[in-house]
């Protein structure tokens, strides 16, 4: 590296973006936050950095079909001088209020940082060749020779993926999730009503960032769903524990749990407690809440975030914890699954997922989400309740592991939640009693769960 680059809106995008890269273990957001914190950006540049961020990260392959043709060998250049190009192309072809001259010289800047002449000199011929164009003049793959590949650039996912996703969802639904997948989603969050109302939060977010729009959620009343903000770590509303960053669609979860007042509960996949806390809002911290993880460092957000909210009568533990042969003992009234998943139903929020996941992995989810939910089934007490959900449409990650589930354990059948879920929300129930939430149809995240109950 030649020298440090300076702090502004486009290199802190760079950074985020190769840490994104380097650091696959570490989620998309944690980074975000991390570099904001440290760059002390305005609001104004925290949000050009994150439309860049997201930009690439929704349009990867597409920015990359669109400069490699104008490579002139087959060496595709180092990773930091891919993630420039990227950047550039995004705003050239995806950013109209940014001027063609700004996305060039900018990146070229960037580059001279790093590397020398030669390689600045490349940059600046390619993004000067792509400024030329409009999107509409990139030719995509042929549609009707082969569909596949044409949404796999088109919408920016890995061939395997485009394959699978049809495979499991058809052509037509396969196609709205990709569409779906690449829109920007509002920040929404949950009002922590054991701290604050609604109209209070809503009233403070009027009176220091007027120009944001603000909508109350359609189906959970402690919804909010802000416009065009990009918050920061140290947000009042975060820290002094008003709100959580929370989708309407994860909201629902708690209310499909319908828990009531002096219930054992148990949130089997915890890590980091938004389902959990919920729940203990709308009982007002009367229950006795368990919180069990596998993973002991990611059950530490579990503590912060009770803490900040002011959660009570919490346990926690991991999943060998001495907690557990104590439920077997004296089961619990609602178990909660939140399982691991592939994570496909909140692609636009995190859109680094489609580059971080690969085949081989999500054909094991199933078999390693089966197992879960058969654990966490030895802690339900008769007649009590057991809620599945994944943050995914894959049908081997939902239905199928269900059917699988049932046919282990016939004491248990599917509940029926449309007495339980409030507003009413029929359009995303299933005839089998599935709660199924598609981005493309209702603007939330994608979300699959079930109430099973125990007979007794």
């Amino acid at each position: 590296m030649r020298s440090p680059l300076p702090i502004n809106a486009r290199t802190v995008a760079f950074n985020i973006l190769n840490d994104v890269d380097a650091k696959p273990e570490i989620s998309l957001s944690d980074i975000m936050f991390e570099l904001f914190d440290k760059s002390n950006l305005d609001e104004r540049d925290r949000s050009l950095a994150a439309e860049i961020v997201y930009g690439v990260l929704r349009h990867r392959l597409f920015l990359d079909y669109v400069y490699q043709p104008l490579l002139k060998t087959r060496s595709y250049p180092p990773a930091s001088i891919q993630i420039i190009l990227r950047m550039g192309i995004y705003q050239l072809l995806f950013l109209d209020r940014v001027p063609p001259h700004a996305a060039v010289n900018e990146s070229v800047q960037i580059i001279s940082r790093l590397y020398s002449r030669k390689e600045s000199g490349f940059v600046n011929a390619i993004l000067r060749k792509v400024a030329a164009q409009k999107i509409e003049d990139v030719v995509l793959p042929d549609k009707k020779k082969s569909f596949e590949q044409y949404l796999s650039v088109k919408y920016s996912f890995p061939l395997w993926l485009v394959k699978k996703i049809i495979s499991q969802c058809g052509k037509s639904d396969a196609e709205m999730f990709f569409s779906a997948s690449n829109q920007p989603a509002a920040l929404t969050m949950r009002v922590n009503t054991l701290k604050t109302s609604i109209a209070d939060v809503a009233n403070w977010i009027r009176d220091h960032h007027p120009e944001v729009d603000i909508e109350t959620g359609k189906y959970c009343p402690e919804a909010i769903n802000i416009k065009r903000l990009t918050i920061k770590i140290d947000w009042l509303p975060l820290i002094q524990g008003w709100v959580y960053i929370q989708d309407e669609a994860s909201q629902l979860i708690a209310y499909l749990a319908a828990p009531k007042p002096g219930l054992r509960v148990v949130d089997y996949c915890s890590a980091p407690g938004g389902k959990l806390t919920h729940i203990a809002a709308m009982v007002e911290n009367n229950a006795e809440l368990f919180a069990l993880d596998a993973n002991r460092e990611r059950l530490k957000l579990v503590e912060e975030n009770c803490q900040r909210l002011g959660i009570k009568n919490v346990h926690i533990g991991d999943n060998t914890h001495r907690l557990l042969s104590e439920l077997k003992q004296n089961p619990a009234d609602i178990v909660l699954v939140d399982a691991p998943c592939s994570g496909l139903g909140i692609l636009r929020r995190h859109p680094d997922l489609k580059w971080k996941k690969n085949e081989r992995a999500l054909k094991k989810l199933p078999a390693e989400q089966s197992a879960i939910l058969g654990s966490a089934a030895s802690l339900v007490a008769p007649n009590g309740a057991l809620i599945y959900s994944t943050c995914t449409i894959m049908r081997d990650e939902n239905e199928g592991v269900i059917t699988k589930f049932l046919k282990m354990h016939p004491d248990f059948e599917i509940g029926n939640p449309e007495k339980i879920l409030p507003q009413t929300p029929g359009d995303l129930i299933t005839s089998e009693g599935y709660l199924k939430i598609s981005t493309a149809k209702t603007g939330m995240d994608g979300f699959f769960a079930v109430r099973l109950k125990r007979r007794s």
